[in-house]
């Protein structure tokens, strides 16, 4: 039941009808799920401080309407602080004036002996534009008057009056009472809140749908928490800086500058704009103004480079691009209250696309951790091209993981992607020499270089590695099968069997296998490795192995399918594959570079195991 339920909303085209469905529902509903998103946005803000009394032994309806009367005064309290120094700087705008006229004569316009300023021409101008429209009309060569506009003023009554100027607070009471309440409800009846949400959408996935319910909770208080600490801390700052600069209503700018900072992208610059204007009015002089734009600068940089990346990323588990293109989502769809819950609601979105799998896409849109495998972003790189962020990639992975991992999950998926897709024609001839040119050069770059591991503390010391070779021949030859990949993936296997001393020599299978089994004749190698990276080389794989196994019916004979344990050619699963290939005469049949190396090392000298795998501490 649960996977057919699942399956339903699998199909992209029935999921985008639903996703447009639900952006029209709420776009025309918006009325109504605004105060509702509001109250639960408010709900998770009060919930920690509800639980730190209830812990204290408070009752919870005690310790509910307890932190809803605690923050409905601190907002009363700001508000009458606010409205007392608004009223107070509204009353001394006046004085303001002369400040305001003498430096918009001189800025930027340079007045010359005889001539009017810019802003002197602007008001003449506007004087006669003014003066002519107020003019009595003329008559005309006719003796005609024009025809005058008339407007007709209605006088509205009291209640008419008393409607207009009431009204639009009495819309703001009602919606606020009815936050309010809902905000009461949800705290005092959190539990059963989960257990109806739970019972309408986790039916059949209760534990995931507990903790996406915990998770977004989680997220969005501690974001909340954090965001009202770093905005009450920046209108500290700014209160302080402001008072020691001599700026009148310090108080207001600092309270102002907190309380903007709520709302996203729009109130750090409308906090920042008032008091640089207050000051340009204020002061007669320029120093001031200046002042204050470097405090803001100062502070909005501190914040914006270390403070804001933590809340942002750490705290929301969203990205600062994915923040943004939200906000301008939420503020197109329900406007200014959009923007305000910008925030939480794209939270609520990458928790979901987090635990639910057909929604993946939020999460990976807007996480703050791009969810994309080593082996993937090291190929984006050497399809774009891109050479030096290439080499970075397999770089930062060597100083995590031993070179064999690095090996097995970076380079060789790398180059398995660039086979299939130069057979389907999506990769051309140059891109994938690129890419062969890149991985040689890494390869070339480790030649001497230690490998550094996790799991071991051991290092051989450079000279002290034991050694198979009695006559200068190698102990190994791979057996490069298709083309330079196949020549690539043995250059890494040999790089991981001469930390035991086990040199490997590389054959290309250019010529024909009857010359091929010649060359490997005249090495006289203690064990073959034949290499088969692009699944188009697997029957010239089979091939040379039975070839080889004709000639040679006792020589040691290894085939690496590299990255071809999955793959549905070789049958109905890797078990099966791997029988197969045994059956036309392959010793062992290995799909990693890891395993290759232990096979081959137990079929040429035990011994050497323990002293290939031994690495050096890891730098500091």
């Amino acid at each position: 039941m649960a996977e057919n339920e699942a399956s339903r909303f699998a199909d992209p085209f029935k999921l985008t009808i639903i996703l447009f469905s639900s952006i029209a529902f709420m776009y025309f509903a918006g009325e109504v799920l605004k105060p509702l998103a509001l109250s639960i946005l408010l709900s998770f803000a009060l919930a920690p401080g509800v639980r730190l009394l209830e812990k204290a032994g408070l009752p919870r309806t005690a310790s509910v309407v307890f932190m809803v009367l605690l923050s409905l005064g601190l907002l009363g309290g700001i508000g009458f602080v606010v409205g007392q120094q608004l009223t107070s700087l509204a009353a001394k705008l006046p004085e303001y004036q002369k400040n305001i006229e003498s430096k918009l004569s001189g800025a930027g316009v340079f007045r010359e002996k005889g001539k009017e300023t810019t802003a002197e021409r602007l008001e003449k101008m506007a004087n006669e534009v003014t003066a002519k429209m107020e003019a009595p009309a003329v008559p005309d060569e006719r003796g005609q008057v024009p025809i005058q506009r008339v407007e007709v003023v209605s006088h509205p009554s009291f209640q008419e009056r008393l409607s207009s100027y009431v009204g639009p607070y009495l819309e703001f009471l009602g919606v606020g009472s009815f936050v309010l309440i809902l905000v009461l409800f949800m705290l005092i009846g959190r539990e059963e809140l989960s257990d109806r949400i739970v019972a309408l959408f986790g039916h059949y996935h209760v534990t995931l749908t507990t903790r996406t319910m915990q998770e977004i909770g989680q997220r969005i208080s501690k974001y909340l928490g954090m965001f009202s600490l770093m905005n009450a801390g920046f209108g500290l700052v700014i209160w302080l800086g402001l008072k020691v600069i001599g700026v009148p209503y310090a108080e207001l700018w600092g309270s102002l500058a907190a309380m903007l900072r709520f709302i996203p992208y729009v109130g750090p610059a409308a906090a920042f704009v008032l008091p640089v204007v207050f000051s340009f009015a204020y002061f007669p002089g320029w120093r001031q103004p200046l002042e204050v734009i470097a405090l803001f600068g100062v502070v909005e940089t501190a914040l914006n480079s270390f403070l804001e990346p933590v809340v942002y990323g750490k705290t929301t588990g969203v990205s600062a691009l994915g923040l943004l293109v939200a906000a301008m989502f939420w503020t197109w769809l329900w406007g200014t209250m959009g923007l305000l819950l910008s925030t939480p609601l794209t939270v609520c979105l990458a928790v979901i696309g987090k635990y639910v799998p057909v929604l993946s896409f939020f999460s990976t849109m807007l996480g703050e951790e791009t969810e994309l495998e080593p082996d993937v972003r090291f190929y984006q790189r050497l399809v774009a091209l891109d050479r030096e962020r290439a080499i970075d990639v397999v770089e930062g992975a060597l100083k995590k993981r031993p070179r064999a991992e690095v090996f097995d999950e970076v380079l060789i998926p790398a180059l398995a992607r660039a086979e299939r897709d130069a057979a389907r024609e999506e990769l051309n001839d140059t891109e994938r020499e690129f890419v062969w040119s890149v991985v040689g050069e890494i390869l070339d770059s480790l030649e001497g270089r230690p490998d550094y591991s996790l799991s071991t503390r051991g290092l051989v010391p450079q000279g002290e590695e034991a050694s198979v070779e009695s006559d200068g021949s190698p102990c190994v030859v791979g057996l490069a099968v298709e083309n330079t990949s196949d020549a690539l993936a043995l250059r890494m296997l040999g790089q991981l069997l001469a930390a035991g001393g086990c040199r490997m020599e590389v054959l290309a299978c250019t010529d024909s296998s009857l010359h091929v089994a010649e060359r490997v004749a005249e090495e006289a190698p203690r064990v073959v490795v034949a290499s088969v990276l692009p699944k188009e080389g697997l029957a010239l794989g089979r091939y040379l192995v039975r070839q080889l196994r004709a000639r040679f019916p006792d020589m040691p004979l290894v085939l690496g399918r590299w990255g071809h344990a999955d793959e549905a050619g070789d049958g109905p699963g890797p078990g099966k594959g791997r029988e197969r290939l045994s059956e036309l005469g392959a010793t062992r049949v290995v799909d990693t570079l890891a395993e290759a190396r232990e096979r081959i090392f137990q079929m040429v000298n035990p011994e050497l195991r323990e002293k290939a795998v031994a690495s050096a501490p890891l730098p500091a």
